[in-house]
């Protein structure tokens, strides 16, 4: 677990010398955004739209993204454009990378911002993995896969492009790490577990493939794609829809920051040309470096979970 005083700077930073008015134009980039149609993923989408990117909300719902996009038409005067994409089951995932790839042949931005928190235990993917690690994994982790083909293509020697995965800081709270294989399915350790600790052990993975999948860009000398995972911060959108009432009334009235504040490492890490120097960095609040876990640098770890997911994939999309 990270110290106290790592875990203050997470929870109460200082005021972001990073702002969204810092975004460069994005005429001619094209984004996908998970989770897009709400929270951190639809704010993001705005202010991608307001420097003149083409994006691409992804979300699983068509009426509630819909919605969105109609919303974010009124705010901004730009119409992003919908990606159906079901993260609870991976060849769902392969389909929608499928179906973009047919309608456009150009990505410079993914932003795997969707996710789950602490849901009924009980719920699972299509695949019959726990769900936390399903979604905000293993799920994202096909996806770029799926999309790594045209992220090269798109890059070029001067002009990278960019894959930002979205952590939290609950990866500091992972007991006992490394990561046991048996909570990935429906097991009764996975159970006894419990939903909690499911969450950050979910987050810690994301670390590993994060640190991992920044090696691998980093070795490929044929293109120019870099990967930068974040934690957005202690936030308030409906992620926490599952947390007792009471519980969530407290942390909004303690330490939850706007949705304004939790964008800001997200764009910073998608937009911002500096950033295209943080391959394989982590950011902390707002748009600072930082560093997670520990026993996420483990590199025997981060290539076994990476082989896991490989397998998986090959397995089921």
């Amino acid at each position: 677990m990270a110290s106290i005083g790592t875990l203050l700077a997470q929870s109460f930073p200082p005021a972001s010398k990073w702002g969204v008015d810092q975004i460069p134009d994005l005429t001619g980039k094209v984004a996908i955004v998970t989770g897009g149609n709400i929270g951190l993923g639809n704010e993001t989408c705005k202010e991608l739209l307001l420097k003149g990117c083409t994006v691409w909300l992804a979300a699983r719902s068509q009426s509630k993204a819909e919605e969105a996009i109609a919303e974010l038409k009124k705010e901004t005067g730009k119409e992003a454009l919908y990606l159906s994409l079901d993260l609870s089951d991976l060849k769902a995932v392969k389909e929608s990378a499928e179906n973009f790839k047919r309608q456009s042949t150009a990505l410079h931005i993914l932003i795997c911002n969707a996710g789950v928190m602490v849901p009924p235990v009980e719920q699972l993917t299509a695949q019959g993995f726990d769900l936390q690690f399903g979604v905000n994994a293993l799920a994202h982790f096909v996806l770029i896969q799926q999309l790594l083909p045209l992220l090269k293509s798109t890059s070029n020697s001067v002009n990278e492009t960019r894959i930002v995965w979205v952590s939290s800081s609950v990866q500091y709270f992972f007991r006992n790490p490394p990561v046991k294989y048996e909570n990935l399915r429906d097991t009764p350790s996975r159970t006894r577990l419990g939903t909690q600790q499911l969450y950050c052990q979910s987050k810690f993975i994301t670390e590993l493939l994060g640190y991992h999948l920044a090696k691998v860009l980093e070795e490929d000398q044929t293109s120019n794609v870099i990967c930068i995972h974040l934690d957005p911060g202690n936030i308030n959108t409906n992620l926490a829809r599952h947390v007792p009432s009471i519980i969530r009334t407290i942390m909004i009235w303690t330490f939850l920051k706007p949705i304004s504040k939790g964008v800001l490492s997200q764009l910073f890490a998608a937009t911002a040309p500096e950033a295209a120097q943080y391959n394989g960095r982590y950011l902390r609040p707002w748009a600072r470096l930082g560093e997670p876990h520990p026993a996420t640098k483990d590199e025997a770890e981060q290539q076994k979970i990476w082989d896991y997911c490989m397998n998986v994939m090959k397995e089921y999309v």
